[in-house]
């Protein structure tokens, strides 16, 4: 349970999330792109201590073909992640990440990453809240950028039979930087938040180890659009904000292995900060 100052701070950040994502989300136009389908399987190691390594791989697939340019035209985007999280005390955790993700016409981005993550209750509901910090280094002629992601999460778990299910809501915002210097006008046309993520997923513990998660996620980039015109001269988009949705549903298969003494698996506080 939360303690008083707890609930305080856990509060504000629930209604900043909401705050964010409520003034985020208007904007003068918005564009939705064609959905995608995420495939991802994850092997999670447990030390004796509950510290957790990881190994995880997803693959994208855009139901519009024509955004599938990557293994023989099948896959829009594919990526591996390594990672090892520390359990620092029963409600704070902390880790590291590199991740490469493989875009087409030989595209590579790689993350690095450092993220600190607080996990608490609202009454029976488990309450996470993660802060992440991760550099870009890219393969072509592109300046190197880093981001900040703020994430919160909610989450229960039901019990049936010898199955567990585990609702789970999230919300994360994104803030890039950048190392380049921008002009007056550029950073006048920035907008507060970069990008938003909204997930949706039940994850179905099978085992103690193994378990399915089917998710919805709706990532939103926040942009400030040039004038869009047609074959003759009118405005069809005009300068100003714009929210470019894309859509995707998707499907993780993860397993636990463990060390000696490790113990059992499905409660742990772990995992969550690379399930995004």
């Amino acid at each position: 349970m939360l303690s008083a100052p707890s609930r305080i701070c856990s509060a504000f950040l629930l209604t900043g999330c909401w705050l964010v994502a409520s003034v985020t989300s208007f904007a003068q136009s918005k564009a939705t792109f064609p959905w995608g389908l995420y495939f991802g399987g994850q092997a999670n190691y447990l030390t004796a201590h509950q510290h957790a390594a990881l190994f995880r791989f997803r693959l994208l697939r855009n139901f519009d073909s024509d955004y599938n340019a990557l293994a023989g035209n099948q896959l829009q985007r594919a990526q591996i992640q390594l990672g090892y999280e520390w359990l620092l005390t029963q409600r704070w955790s902390g880790g590291i990440a590199e991740k490469a993700v493989f875009d087409p016409y030989g595209f590579r981005t790689f993350h690095s990453a450092a993220f600190l993550r607080h996990t608490g209750h609202i009454g029976s509901v488990q309450f996470r809240k993660r802060a992440l910090f991760e550099h870009l280094a890219r393969n072509q002629q592109q300046p190197g950028s880093a981001q900040i992601r703020i994430r919160a999460d909610l989450d229960r778990t039901f019990t049936i039979g010898r199955f567990a299910l585990r609702p789970r809501l999230a919300y994360e915002i994104q803030f890039d930087l950048s190392f380049e210097k921008k002009t007056e006008i550029e950073r006048q046309e920035d907008r507060t938040v970069d990008h938003g993520y909204l997930r949706v997923e039940l994850a179905v513990d099978l085992s103690e180890r193994l378990s399915v998660v089917p998710y919805y996620l709706k990532r939103t980039d926040f942009i400030f659009a040039a004038e869009q015109y047609d074959a003759n001269g009118n405005i069809l988009v005009p300068k100003g904000p714009r929210n470019l949705i894309f859509p995707t549903v998707g499907l993780d298969v993860r397993y636990t292995f463990s060390g000696k003494a490790a113990g059992a698996t499905r409660a742990l506080t772990t995992f969550e900060g690379f399930q995004d």
